[in-house]
């Protein structure tokens, strides 16, 4: 009975997914920190920072865009299959979908973010 595959879901992996999870909120954390100080802002439109409001529009369409590759690679049509999926595997499928939704978000992406800033900056000067 081989269960070298069980010893290695031990704790790694629990590490893994918590230092995963804790870096999503971190993410969070700071994109509503820019949010919360763009609303604080409001009143002064000339305080408020371009840069800032364009990284917003980004990071809100980079996890939007994560979100979608988390549910659509959720339907898996052949969990006992042959090819069923190991959970390093999972790890790296997430961590490629989290990249990708960077860079799409960054450089234009579906566009998103783009509709986001002209929003937040419609009333600026």
């Amino acid at each position: 009975m081989d269960i070298a595959g069980v010893a290695g879901l031990g704790a790694g992996g629990v590490q893994n997914s918590a230092l995963e999870h804790a870096r999503r909120d971190s993410e969070m954390a700071q994109f509503q920190g820019i949010l919360e100080s763009m609303i604080a802002e409001r009143d002064n439109p000339l305080g408020t920072d371009r840069a800032q409001m364009r990284q917003a529009a980004e990071m809100f369409e980079a996890y939007f865009l994560q979100m979608m590759f988390r549910q659509m690679r959720s339907v898996n049509f052949n969990e006992d299959g042959l090819f069923s999926r190991s959970h390093a595997e999972q790890i790296f499928t997430e961590m490629l979908d989290e990249t990708i939704s960077d860079k799409a978000a960054s450089q234009g992406g579906f566009g998103l973010a783009d509709m986001l800033y002209a929003q937040m900056t419609r009333h600026l000067n």
